[in-house]
């Protein structure tokens, strides 16, 4: 319904099926531009998502595990190219306006080195004073969440 309502439902497929164990449906094989998995086992599918693929193709597995990735990289090589992972983190920054005649933040704290917007100097407004200061960002000094990893990598063109 969210495909038809905002037009792409010609050019998107779903379906409901046990991509692990049964692979992707056989009339589809050729057809895809490209393949996103999340999964928990992706090298299982992996075979079936490359027969999915047109040449040259891209594929994209999310791991929330490095082991994962491992498993799923050692499977693509044999027919996959150009295979690349990279680290997914949230990472929260505080942002703030401080005070910049001594380089320290309403808290006391220096913010220094971060980084900094300096403000226009004709960017004020009546209820602000006439002190200088700075919009400043620096990462939260706590980091909570969890990682994962976005491989990609590319069909083997076959010639």
């Amino acid at each position: 319904e969210d495909f038809e309502r905002i037009g792409v439902s010609s050019i998107v497929t779903v379906g409901v099926r046990d991509i692990q164990g049964q692979g992707f449906p056989p009339e589809l094989a050729g057809q895809a531009d490209a393949v996103f998995l999340d999964l928990p086992q992706p090298w299982l599918a992996l075979p079936s998502a490359g027969e999915m693929l047109k040449g040259d193709a891209v594929l994209c597995s999310f791991s929330p595990c490095i082991e994962q990735v491992q498993r799923s990289c050692e499977t693509l090589k044999s027919k996959f190219t150009d295979i690349r992972t990279f680290e997914v983190l949230l990472r929260t920054y505080e942002v703030k306006e401080v005070i910049t005649a001594s380089g320290l933040s309403e808290d006391g704290c220096s913010m220094r080195p971060c980084k900094r917007r300096q403000r226009p100097s004709g960017e004020t407004n009546a209820a602000e004073s006439p002190i200088p200061s700075t919009i400043m960002a620096k990462p939260c000094a706590e980091a909570r969440g969890h990682t994962g990893y976005l491989t990609f990598a590319r069909r083997k063109c076959l010639y």
